[in-house]
This record gives structure tokens, C-alpha cells and sequence, in this order.
């Protein structure tokens, strides 16, 4: 078959997309997806590809915009703007322009032309040497033979490698390379050095682990840190959509800047290669240079250069990721169907991802900016949507006052956005799950998460997600394997260690919960979460001086984290240290986004010291403040009992019961319980004290159940025992109640002036084992208080 049959228009489509063509200047491969041009490799993203071959087939002649559609776009039903769209892109990653084409011509409202020359590439196969031979060193290839239908330009092969490589070890010349894209390249690396690393170092994907460290910015003015940083982190979110191989969450990697200096830690680490790069940037190009390293020694393994247009930056993280999985010899990534995004838009995305990596309000508020520029660039960026809806979910967990709903509004429409865009988007899945978590819908965020790690398995941002909404479904052992998982994915993430040991506490596995603590305060001695962990710890097995001292550590080293300060105080109270837990009520207001609601919190230490006159006067100056906060509410009405204002108290309640039957935002989740606290009983225990027991019924059998169940899922809260007293007590059934309360006690609950005065617990008052009780808690706080006070 001549070359001019082979490339006829309908004849042998199927085996001429597997063809490497020469177009122009181009070698176009449409098996890796790449076009070369003597050592210039270029990564183009596969549909572009299918595009320029659907009008290589028919060179000189006009292809319809209804065929490109046809053939490139049949998967997906899109308008002609895509095509023009990409006609666009592929013009700018081949050099051409439409005022003067070289390469493809618009054909005005039919459609295009491809009026370059084309050409097939034909490699002649190096025969293997006879059985016994000896491997001589590797002669140049004969040039390759080709079937031209315009002009004759010679195209770059591979050389094939030996039947048996050289034992020697490789050897890495001193130039950069661009392996895998000429015949002189790989020439240079000798008969035995790159096969040989390819067949005898390689090992299993499942036993690999890459760490993807920061890219260096080379760039002539040394501007592009934030792009090069974001890019590396894109190839880590395409890496972790790979089925075998994990790769290192960023948040680990990141803390490294060469192999060199990971290798110490890469055993233990569990790091077995380390990807790293240099990107250069200008006017019209992007280049980005990568080394593969061996991490225990920082060995050189492979070096690969990508060179592209800088229309083509959308595409280079996903080109970058499987030239590394290329060189590591596992399968390539599977090819996303959503469009490149356009290069403005994907900058200003990784610029965003810049901002959003400082762990920071302000960082989250700028990254907000700048991934609503980039949707402003490009309508159709998927991702751009999902890091902008993430920056509200952020800003809720920073406690900058921005309330469920709130998030849940803005963050909603644009995770739908994102999926309407690209319906396979791991992340976009993963974060619809971690909404549904946050608003204590858990099967649901199941499902959705479950989603995301099928076509993300190694991403720990997924993994922890998933971990945690197990955790606060209460399934403290079903979340256990997720952050494990993580841990793994990146050990040095001090996040990841708080809520693994925030899991095992609520598993009383409190050995397990203070050695994750230990190694998050190794690993960052300066982050606040260790030492809040540890503080936590103490306050759940009843040992209120180590969790006091937790706690001053951890604010020590964070002193803006307003919910620390409360529960400081809190445990200030537990002990019967009324000044200091002034002063930490005092810290708490003045840090809090909701005043009203801290204030009323505040109240309770004028119950703590028995100061009635004061506790009137704050709640009198309080009312008014606190009218739009419901919970500020319940708990002001639940104080107003304590004063004989049972009239009130259920007043106030009555004019927010509405909101307490109707929100979907449940009013108690597993932190709130473990703490102590039941808003639910906090209702049932007004409705009671007004005579309105049949109100509160309903709410107590809510709570009951809801306490019942998450005890049966295994988790261990000396606070259940204090709610099932509460319930019991309500449902005039003291044995019970009782019983509940010395359970609380034995597991470390040590709030002992509250039992004193909490309104639910009335009844038992004056009963001698309830003072007994009151009694043992007492003497374990006189001892904790003489160890803090000496």
C-alpha cells in the first residue's frame, strides 16, 4: 500500500490513529499523545490530539465542522465553540497563526483544512541477536523509512533496546536530556545504562511511593515561585487518581526541597522515588525540566524535559505526572474527558492554591480572589469552582462567624457547578462529601467520598475527609484505617495526627491517642493541634491537670484560637479556679464571632461561684444580644431555671423551638456530646421544669436514642454516662440515673459543680449517693488543682 492509499480520506481510520504521522515540522505519535520536533517533546492533551489527526487523515481537503464533531467530540455532546477552541490551542502549541497558517486554514463556516505536509513514520525494528551472541554497544539506527504524500522530512526514533542489557550500572551524562523523545538522547545514555535501570530497578507500582517535591522557578525574573509551586501540586492530584502507585501528600513533600535533603527521612517516611523540577517561563514557553530520584540516596534515575506553548500550561501537570509514571514503568493515567482549561484560567488557579496552602483566614479569603478570576477566564474550569467552594468551607472551620447555612449556600451551587462540568472529578466528589459531613449528613457524604477515592485512591485530603465523617458519625474504628491510610500519604501532616487521635480517644484508646499527639508535636513543635490533643486527652480520662496544661501550651503557640480559650475555661471551672477562668472567658469573648452567644457561655462561671445577683445581670445584659442566636438562647433560658424563671426560660425557648424542629443542621454532633454538651436535654430539661413534660418527651427519646447508638458504635465518653443520667433523671427514674452518673465518674468525668446545679438532675439531689458521687469527684479535683498550683 502506497502512502498516498494509506492516508486516502475513509481509509483505515482505525489503524491510521495509531500511526505516528510527520506534519510540517511535527512528529505527531497519537499512542503516547506527543509531538516532537528534533529533542522538543510536547505533551498534548488527547483530544487535541484526535483533532489534529482527524485532519491529518485528510490532508489539503476540507473536514466539516459536523465531522470534527463526529469523531473527536462523539463521547460528549458540545457546541462548535469547542472546536473553535481548540483549533485555537492546537494552532498556539504548533506555531502556526490564523492571519498566516501554516498548518491549518479556516475554511469560514464549513470548517478547516490541514494544509501542512503530511507524512507516515515507518521505524524499521532492530532484529534481537542471535541465542549466544554477545551484546555489542548499540550502533546508530538506520534512518527510517517513510511513505510521503508531499515533502520528505526525517523523523527521530527510538533505537530498540537490547535482548539482554549490560550489567553495568546507568550512568547519567552531564547535559539534560529529553529521554523518550530522539534517538540521539537516548543514544547517550549508552548500550546498558537506561535499560538496565529499566528492567533491574524498577519494582512493583504497588510498592512504590513518589514524593513530588516543590518545583524551583528558573524563570529570567524569578517570578513564577507560585506557579511552579501550584503546578507540582497539580501533579500531585493527578498522581493520586493513579490505581497502584501512592504519592506523598503535599502538605509532607512540601517541607523538602531537593532529594538531598529527604533522603535521611525517606525510610522513614516510607518514600521510595522523588519527583522534582525546574520551570521556566517566558513570553510565549514553558519549560519544565524533571528528575526522577532514588529517596533513599537521591540517586539520578531519569531526567525528562517538556517544552510547550504557554497556551498549553492546563495540560502540563497531567503531561508531567505520567512522564514520571513513564519513567517509574507503570500504567499511564487514564484521560480525562473535561476540556484543558485555558492558560489564564489555570494560572490564576494555582496562584489561588498558593494562597490556600498558607493554612491561614487571609491566605483562604485571597484564594477565594483569585479562583474567581479564574472562573471569570474560563466558565468551563471545573476545578476552579471546587477550590473556590472549598474556601468557604474553610472559612466556616476558621470560626470567622460564617454560620451552616451560610457556607452551605455559597459552597452548594458551586460544587453542582463543578460537577456539571466534569462529572469524574475526584475532588469535586470528595468536597460534595465533605460538605455533607459538615451538615451532619453522613451516609450521604459516604457515598460521595466513596466516589471520589474509587477514582482518587491516594489522596490524603479524601482519605482524611472520609475519616473524619466516620469519626463524627460516630464509627471511631471505621475512621481509624482512613486517617492510617493518610498518615501514610503524608506522615508529617499534623492535621491528619489530631484527628486520628481525636478518633482514638473516642475509641478509649488513649495510649494510641497520645503517641499520634507526640508525633504531631515532633513533627511541628510550633503547631498548637499536638499540644490541644494532649489537652484533650487529659480531660477525657479525667486527669484535668494534664489537660489544663495542654491547653496553655497549645494557646501559647496559638493565642487567636477562640475555642481553646472556652474550653479552657471550662476546665478552669472544673477545678474551682474562678480567676483564671475569668480570664480565659474574657479571652474567648474578645476573640469570638459570635459575642452574644460567648457572653452567655461566660455566665456559667457566676453559677460556678454561686453568684446569683451576677448571674442575673448577665443574662438581663445578654437577652437582647443573644435574641438571633438559638443556641445563645437555649443556654440563657437553661440558666434562667437556676434563678426560678421558669415563666422565661420557656419563653425564650418557645421563640426559637421553631428553628430547634425545623433546621436540617442538627443541634448536637459527637464533639459537642463528648464535651458535655445536649442541647436537646437542654430542651427537654426547660419543658420539664415549665410542666410541659409531654413537650419533652419527644426530645428526650431523640437524645437517648442518638447516645444509645453512638455508644453501641464504640465510642467511649464519660459524658454518655453524664447524658443517660440526665435522661434517666427527666424520666423520673433516679436508680438509673444514678447508676449513669457513678459509670461517668469511674470513666473520669469530673464536672462536679454542674451536677450541683443542673436543672435536669433536681430530683436527685438530695439522695445520699448523688452527694457520694459529688463527693469522689471533689477529691480527685483537689488533687489535680494542688499539682497545677505547685
Amino acid at each position: 500500500m502506497s502512502g498516498a492509499e494509506s492516508l486516502t480520506p475513509g481509509a483505515e481510520v482505525d489503524s491510521l490513529a495509531e500511526r505516528t504521522l510527520q506534519i510540517g515540522e511535527w512528529q505527531a505519535d497519537p499512542v503516547l499523545d506527543e509531538l516532537r520536533r528534533g529533542e522538543q517533546v510536547l505533551k498534548l492533551e488527547p483530544r487535541k490530539m484526535r483533532l489534529l489527526m482527524a485532519l491529518a487523515r485528510r490532508p489539503q481537503q476540507l473536514v466539516t465542522l459536523d465531522q470534527l464533531l463526529d469523531e473527536v467530540w462523539a463521547d460528549l455532546v458540545v457546541t462548535p465553540s469547542s472546536v473553535y477552541q481548540s483549533i485555537s490551542q492546537l494552532r498556539s502549541v504548533l506555531g502556526d497563526e490564523a492571519s498566516q497558517p501554516r498548518y491549518i486554514v479556516t475554511v469560514p463556516r464549513k470548517g478547516y483544512r490541514l494544509v501542512a505536509s503530511v507524512s507516515e513514520v515507518v521505524a524499521v525494528a532492530t532484529p534481537a541477536p542471535a541465542a549466544g551472541a554477545t551484546s555489542a554497544p548499540l550502533q546508530p539506527e538506520p534512518e527510517p523509512k517513510r511513505r510521503a504524500t508531499d515533502q520528505a522530512v526525517a523523523p527521530l526514533v527510538l533505537p530498540t533496546p537490547p535482548a539482554s542489557p549490560a550489567p553495568t550500572s546507568p550512568s547519567v551524562p552531564s547535559r539534560r536530556l529529553l529521554l523518550g523523545g530522539s534517538a540521539a538522547a537516548a543514544a547517550l545514555l549508552g548500550a546498558g545504562g537506561w535499560w538496565a535501570w529499566q528492567r533491574a530497578a524498577r519494582m512493583p507500582a504497588g510498592d512504590i511511593t513518589l514524593a513530588v517535591l516543590p518545583f524551583d522557578d528558573v524563570s529570567p525574573k524569578d517570578l513564577e515561585q507560585p506557579l511552579a509551586d501550584g503546578l507540582a501540586e497539580s501533579v500531585i492530584g493527578a498522581l493520586s487518581r493513579h490505581q497502584q502507585i501512592r504519592v506523598t501528600a503535599r502538605s509532607t513533600s512540601f517541607q523538602f526541597r531537593s532529594a538531598q535533603a529527604l533522603a535521611p527521612q525517606a525510610k522513614q517516611l516510607a518514600v521510595t522515588h522523588v519527583l522534582w523540577g525546574e520551570l521556566r517561563r517566558w513570553q510565549q514557553g514553558l519549560q519544565l525540566k524533571l528528575s526522577l530520584h532514588r529517596a533513599a540516596d537521591s540517586e539520578l534515575l531519569w531526567h525528562h524535559v517538556l517544552e510547550s506553548q504557554a497556551a498549553a500550561l492546563g495540560s502540563l501537570a497531567f503531561s508531567a505526572a505520567n512522564a514520571a509514571l513513564q519513567a517509574l514503568g507503570v500504567a499511564p493515567l487514564p484521560v480525562s474527558a473535561a476540556p484543558m482549561p485555558l492558560a489564564d484560567a489555570y494560572e490564576l488557579y494555582l496562584l489561588g492554591l498558593h494562597h490556600q496552602r498558607s493554612a491561614q483566614i487571609e491566605g483562604v479569603l485571597k484564594a477565594r480572589a483569585y479562583f474567581q478570576r479564574a472562573i471569570d477566564a474560563d466558565p468551563g474550569f471545573a476545578l476552579a469552582y471546587v477550590g473556590q467552594a472549598a474556601t468557604w468551607i474553610a472559612e466556616f472551620h476558621y470560626g470567622s462567624g460564617l454560620g451552616f447555612r451560610t457556607m452551605d449556600a455559597r459552597a452548594q451551587p458551586l460544587i453542582d457547578r463543578a460537577l456539571q462540568l466534569d462529572p469524574e472529578q475526584a475532588l469535586a466528589l470528595g468536597l460534595q462529601g465533605h460538605l455533607k459531613a459538615n451538615l451532619s449528613q453522613h451516609e450521604e457524604a459516604r457515598r460521595w467520598l466513596s466516589q471520589a477515592l474509587e477514582k482518587a485512591p491516594s489522596d490524603a485530603s479524601l482519605l482524611n475527609w472520609s475519616g473524619s465523617n466516620e469519626s463524627d458519625d460516630g464509627w471511631p474504628a471505621r475512621a481509624q484505617p482512613f486517617f492510617s491510610k493518610a498518615a501514610q500519604l503524608s506522615p508529617l501532616a499534623v492535621q491528619i495526627q489530631h484527628r486520628a487521635g481525636l478518633a482514638a480517644i473516642h475509641a478509649g484508646q488513649y495510649e494510641a491517642a497520645e503517641q499520634a499527639y507526640r508525633r504531631a508535636i515532633a513533627m511541628a513543635p510550633q503547631h498548637a493541634n499536638g499540644h490541644w490533643g494532649l489537652g484533650i486527652l487529659g480531660f477525657a480520662r479525667g486527669r484535668l491537670a494534664d489537660a489544663v496544661l495542654g491547653y496553655r501550651k497549645a494557646l501559647l503557640l496559638d493565642a487567636k484560637r477562640e475555642p481553646l480559650w472556652q474550653q479552657l475555661a471550662w476546665l478552669y471551672l472544673d477545678l474551682g479556679l474562678a480567676d483564671d477562668a475569668h480570664k480565659a472567658f474574657a479571652q474567648s469573648q474578645a476573640l469570638s464571632a459570635t459575642p452574644a452567644s460567648a457572653r452567655v457561655t461566660a455566665a456559667y462561671r457566676f453559677v460556678q461561684a454561686g453568684d446569683r445577683a451576677a448571674l442575673e445581670q448577665a443574662l438581663r445584659l445578654t437577652s437582647a444580644e443573644a435574641a438571633s442566636e438559638r443556641d445563645a438562647v437555649i443556654d440563657a433560658a437553661l440558666l434562667r431555671l437556676l434563678l426560678g424563671q421558669k415563666d422565661l426560660a420557656l419563653k425564650a425557648l418557645e421563640s426559637v423551638i421553631g428553628l430547634v424542629q425545623a433546621d436540617p443542621v442538627p443541634l448536637y454532633n459527637n464533639w459537642l456530646s463528648f464535651q458535655g454538651q445536649h442541647i436537646l436535654l437542654d430542651v427537654a430539661t426547660i419543658y420539664s421544669a415549665a410542666g410541659q413534660g409531654e413537650k419533652a418527651e419527644p426530645f428526650i427519646a431523640q437524645a437517648a436514642a442518638y447516645i444509645d447508638r453512638y455508644v453501641k458504635q464504640g465510642n467511649v465518653w464519660h459524658a454518655a454516662g453524664y447524658h443517660r443520667a440526665r435522661i434517666a433523671a427527666l424520666r423520673s427514674q433516679p436508680d438509673a440515673a444514678l447508676a449513669a452518673l457513678e459509670d461517668a465518674v469511674r470513666l473520669g468525668w469530673r464536672r462536679g459543680w454542674w451536677l450541683a446545679q443542673d436543672p435536669a438532675l433536681q430530683s436527685l439531689r438530695e439522695l445520699p449517693r448523688f452527694k457520694a458521687v459529688l463527693a469522689r469527684i471533689e477529691d480527685s479535683n483537689r488533687l489535680q488543682r494542688q499539682r497545677l498550683l505547685t
